[in-house]
Order: structure tokens, then sequence, then C-alpha cells
């Protein structure tokens, strides 16, 4: 119940338009429920007066209730349409912003698959078999109400044997549709799941050819996807016998009360057109319980959707500001990690005890083998991530007191695996400034080593990028990427495996972009290649997530130590691959 709550709260600013179209539900089913009354009147009007002015009459107000219900309905459904793509579109506006503000060591946990399934389709799994539910059901339990209250008053003994039929109607939902939740939380994980196969076979196309594994793909998504099926069949086959059993047990009281009236008109207990008007009622009470009983198995389909949801908003790995936070000044570059230690899972420490100094303007390289922590340790100054003890300070300030936005537009980050969203190689450059003129572009371009080879794309600067677009090289990719870091202008920079993916000639064109975006600025470059790490002002070296040794290139050497066996190491490798 506390997710419904939560939903509700979500419909609070549209609360004005809720009740309009309560209202209208409120007018369509009154002027529904008086067509019978009228209905009854006609028939037994005319059956005594045989006067057609009544029946022009009567039939001109049925026609008119008629009218009136259908120009309400029209309301009802259309503000509570409203209401419903108004609330998908805020929830989903939600979850991209708590996705976007997640701590990176806590987002990398999850799958993408499952959060872009929980992100569009749960939530419009949500829309249409629960907000759109809510409406269905309050407009059938005012009719329903109104329908019992009617005939109540109408012939309580026939009433009385309609009533009868309720309890069957409750026993057939019951069970029935806790297994339909039950199932369409199986369903909504495995939906996941297959959007996961379907990023890893198009991420990874290229590697899935390479090896010849088109058919195991396919195989494995085919696995899933019956899988999927069976489940989906399963609560088909609930739903199938959910639905034909209350209309069963409809049809059942109807032939019951069709055999009461017909003795009580018999007996001249009832009119014949106070009859048709209670079968009417009658029926028109079918329609709402079927509708009831629809809306509650969509709605425990809905409240599994509704779970999954809730369970990512209420995550809370976030990296948050302290209130009032410091609004950073430029800096010059000095940073401290102060006795730093980071987990992430609370029992394996990736980084133990890091204290390190590095001077305004120094180059560092993080070395290490996989997994020693070096990622983690450069994350820790942009606050991807927030150290679990310790304290990163930027020329003194520490950077948990000072406002994202001033603490990151002053850092440049390029990571290994490059990112061109699609759009124009104009907007990707000026991504992180958009409102840069279109000389500072050409100049950050230039200064990258791109403006070359972007002049010789089909529309330069407005050509299309990205998935959809023209396909750039690895180096060509990256080199946007630095013109990006470049336009920014950052005064300190963090390079992650930058070239790590690159050949030897895209490496030297990107190398010299790098050479260009560091000058003058603090930079840590996290590294495996030798022509890389040489060119730092110092080098340091972890193992195990604790910094093991510290100097120049020629000093590690010399000490013979591990930096010495990662270098014999590379070099091994590197003449391996060119034998």
């Amino acid at each position: 119940m506390k997710y419904l709550a939560r939903l509700f709260k979500l419909i609070k600013p549209y609360w004005g338009y809720f009740i309009l179209g309560l209202f209208c539900i409120l007018v369509g089913n009154g002027a529904q429920l008086y067509a019978p009354k009228f209905l009854g009147e006609l028939l037994d009007q005319l059956s005594n007066v045989k006067d057609l002015a009544v029946l022009n009459r009567l039939s001109l107000i049925i026609i008119l209730l008629l009218f009136l219900r259908s120009l309400f309905l029209y309301g009802q459904i259309y503000i509570f349409s409203f209401i419903g793509h108004r609330v998908v579109a805020d929830l989903r506006e939600k979850l991209f912003s708590k996705i976007q503000y997640l701590s990176l060591d806590y987002l990398n946990r999850w799958n993408s698959g499952d959060l872009i399934a929980r992100t569009l389709q749960d939530t419009q799994l949500i829309q249409t078999s629960f907000l759109s539910g809510i409406a269905d059901l309050f407009y059938a339990i005012v009719l329903l109400l109104g329908v019992l209250i009617i005939v109540v008053l109408t012939d309580w003994q026939l009433a009385l044997a309609t009533f009868l039929v309720i309890p069957l109607f409750v026993f057939s939902i019951s069970g029935i549709g806790k297994e339909i939740q039950k199932w369409s939380l199986a369903v909504q994980r495995k939906i996941a799941d297959l959007t996961r196969i379907i990023q890893e076979s198009i991420k990874g196309a290229r590697v899935v050819r390479v090896f010849s594994q088109e058919e195991t793909e396919i195989k494995r998504f085919k696995e899933e996807n019956e899988k999927n099926f069976f489940r989906n069949l399963k609560i088909a086959r609930l739903t199938a016998i959910q639905i034909p059993l209350s209309s069963f047990l409809s049809a059942l009281a109807l032939v019951f009360i069709l055999w009461l009236g017909t003795r009580k008109i018999a007996k001249g207990e009832m009119t014949l057109g106070t009859f048709v008007a209670f079968l009417t009622y009658v029926g028109m009470a079918i329609d709402p319980t079927q509708t009831i009983l629809r809306v509650l198995a969509g709605l425990r389909q809905a409240y599994a959707a509704l779970e999954r949801i809730f369970e990512v908003l209420e995550m809370g790995k976030e990296v948050l500001e302290v209130k009032n936070p410091i609004v950073l000044p430029p800096i010059k570059g000095f940073v401290e990690f102060d006795n730093v230690s980071f987990t992430y899972d609370g029992i394996n420490w990736v980084l133990k005890d890091i204290n390190l100094k590095v001077r305004a303007g120094e180059k560092i390289a993080i070395v290490g083998s996989s997994g020693a922590g070096k990622t983690s340790l450069v994350n820790l100054i942009p606050r991807f991530i927030d150290p679990t003890k310790g304290v990163v300070r930027i020329d003194g300030y520490d950077i948990r007191k000072v406002s994202l936005k001033s603490l990151r537009s002053q850092i440049g980050f390029v990571p290994q695996e490059t990112i061109i969203f699609h759009g124009t190689v104009r907007d990707n450059i000026s991504y992180g400034n958009p409102y840069v003129s279109f000389e500072e572009i050409v100049e950050a371009a230039k200064m990258a080593r791109a403006h070359d080879f972007i002049m010789k794309l089909p529309q330069g600067y407005d050509t299309i990028i990205g998935e959809g677009g023209i396909n750039l090289s690895g180096g060509q990719a990256q080199r946007i990427a630095i013109a990006r870091t470049i336009l920014l202008k950052p005064r300190l920079i963090i390079l992650d495996e930058a070239t790590s993916a690159l050949d030897s000639e895209s490496e030297a064109f990107v190398q010299e972009a790098l050479e260009e975006l560091m000058r003058g600025k603090t930079a840590f470059i996290v590294a495996h290649r030798l022509s890389t790490i040489k060119r730092a002002d110092r080098i340091v070296v972890l193992e195990n997530g604790e910094i093991v040794e510290e100097g120049t290139h020629e000093e590690l050497l010399k000490l013979g130590g591990v930096y010495l066996r990662i270098i014999k190491w590379q070099l091994e490798e590197s003449k391996d691959k060119n034998e």
C-alpha cells in the first residue's frame, strides 16, 4: 500500500482534473441509470394508454439521456487519459533523474537493460493497467452501486436473488488474482533480461561475428524469449479462466432472475415495464462487474511494476550535495587524498589508506594490474563515487562540501570508452558548453587534431554522427571527445586509459591532442602503455588497492619492484603481439 500512497502523491498536482473526471463519471452514470426507468414507464404507458405522444416524449427523453451520457463519457475518457499520460511522463522523468545522480559504484551493479525496462515498460504498464484502470474502476463502482440501489428499491426479492451471486464472483477472482500478480512480476523481470541480451548483441556485434557466434546469440535470445512466452501464456490462461467464469456466473444469475420475474408478472406483483427496467439494470450490472474483475487483475500486474519502479526511486546511493554547498573558486589543481579507503559492498576494500598529494600542474600516471583500484581512485576526484573513509581535497577544499557543478565544471574527463551522442559533430563537441560560438568549437577541434577529418565529412561540423549517423573510427571519436573536453576549459584532467583501445597511428594523433589538453594543468593518467606512462612527472603504482611505489620511470625501474614487473609483462605482451 505504501507504493500506492506514493503514486497518489504524483497524481496530487492534477487533483483538479481528477475531480472533474469524477464529476463526468457521476453525471454520465446518472444519465445512464435513468434511461431504463423511462424505458419501463414507456412500456407501461403504451400498454395502458396507447398514446403515441407519450411514446414520442419518453423516447426523446431517453435519447437526450444517452446523448448526455456519451458527452460526459468523452470527458471522462479524455481527462483520465491526460492524467495517466502526464503522471507516467513525470514518473519517467523522476526515474531518469534518479539514474543520472546515482553513484557510479551503485549504478554499475544494475543491469542497464533492467533499468531501461523499468523506466519505459513498467511505467507504461502503470499507465495502461493502473491509472486507466483506476478510472474504469471508479466508473464501474459508481455504476454498479447505482444499479444495486435501484434494483433494491424496485423489488427487494429479485434484488436479493441478484446479490446471491456476488460471493461466487469474489471466490472466482481472489486466488486467481494472486497468481496473476506473481507471474506478472516474473514476466517483467524477464523483459529486462531480453533487453540486456539485445543490447549486448548490438554492442558486441563485431565480437559476435568474429567468433561466428550469431547462432549462439540467437539461441540465447530464443531460450529467454520462450521462457517469457510461457510466463505470458500462464497469465493468459489464468485470465482466460477468470473472465469466462465470471461471465458464466452472470448468465446463471440472469436465468434465475428471469424465472422469478416471470412468476411475479403472472401473479400480478410486477408490471411488464418494471420487470423490463429491472432486467435492463441487471444487464447493466454485468459490464461494470466484469470491468472490476478485469481492472483488479490488471492492478495486480501494475502493482508488481510499481514495486520495481519504486525500488529504483528508493535507492539511497546518490552522490548528494551538502546543504548550502561552497562554490568552488577557479582551482589551481592541488589534489590531496587523505587516508582514503573505499569499498563497493562494505566487505571488500578496493582502496586502502590512500595518502597522496599532487602538486598543481603535476602529471601523475596511475599504474597497476587489473583490479588494482586505478579507476576507482580517479573516480573519487569528480565525485562519481565518495570515499568510504577519508577525505579528498582540491586546493584545500573537502570536495564533499562544494557544489557538484562548480567541481565537475573544472574537471576534464576522457575515458577509454568514447561516448558519441546521436547528433551533429558540432553538438557533440559543444555537449558540455552548448552556448559557445562556432569559432570556439572549430578552435577546440583544431587543438584536438580533429578539424581536418571533420572537414572531410559529408556536411562537415553539421554531419550526423553516433547511432544512426556516420560511423567514426576509434581515434576520430576519441579526438571528438577530447575537443569536447578542451571546450570545457578544465583546470584538472583525468585520462582513464584514453589511448588503450587505439592502434599506433590513431594513438599518435590522439597523444598530440592529449598533450595540448594537459598543457599547464594537473593531470591524472590511468594507463598501461609505456609510451604514455613515461611522459608523466610522477608514477603511482597501485596493488590490491594500496600505493606500493611512487617515483619517476627511471627511479621505479631501479627499485626493481612491482613497477618493473608490470613493465616487463607489458613488453613481453607487446612482443608476442608483434610476432
